[in-house]
């Protein structure tokens, strides 16, 4: 273990922690039967989910939708856009559109789709105008078991295409 976990105590039952980051950390000692290192730091709910989100960019080079997804997970708990914009080190309008964006394309298909690490916000962007006008396509594309067999950026790629083409309207030959 190169870095150690970060825990807070539990604001109810004396003696316990809550994890604030280090979730696979725990999870990978806990396997092997070892102990993990530890910080406790007594810190607010607040300053929690801003400890973990700095935590979770720092660790990886999380995909857009990654972080998107995260943003709208801290705002169904209910935390203000400031503390959104601190966890993940982003502006308001950026924060704004992440959430728009998986709030438009439902749950399953963004699991379905994965995290896309070469597909950038504008085209997740696009690709959230397309899905409302086409969810049951949407849906259908990414059920399928091709669909499942492409990786990551792939299955991205399928589905926008799938739906961008639908979207297209006829051109009309002037004769």
């Amino acid at each position: 273990q190169n870095s150690p976990i970060l825990v807070r105590p539990h604001p109810e039952r004396e003696g316990r922690y809550m994890l604030v980051f280090g979730h696979r950390r725990v999870r990978v000692a806990k396997e092997l039967g070892r102990k993990v290192r530890a910080v406790v730091k007594a810190i607010d709910d607040k300053a929690h989910v801003i400890a973990q989100g700095q935590e979770n960019s720092a660790r990886a080079n999380l995909s857009f939708i990654e972080k998107a997804a995260f943003a709208k997970r801290l705002e169904d708990l209910g935390y203000t856009r400031d503390i959104i914009c601190s966890a993940l080190a982003s502006n308001e309008a950026a924060v704004s559109k992440m959430i728009t964006t998986v709030t438009r394309v439902p749950e399953d298909i963004i699991r379905a789709i994965g995290p896309a690490p070469a597909i950038g916000r504008e085209r997740w962007i696009e690709l959230s105008l397309l899905v409302p006008r086409r969810l049951e396509m949407a849906s259908s594309v990414a059920a399928t078991p091709e669909f499942s067999q492409l990786d990551s950026n792939a299955r991205f790629e399928a589905l926008h295409a799938a739906l961008a083409a639908v979207s297209k309207p006829a051109r009309k030959t002037v004769t």
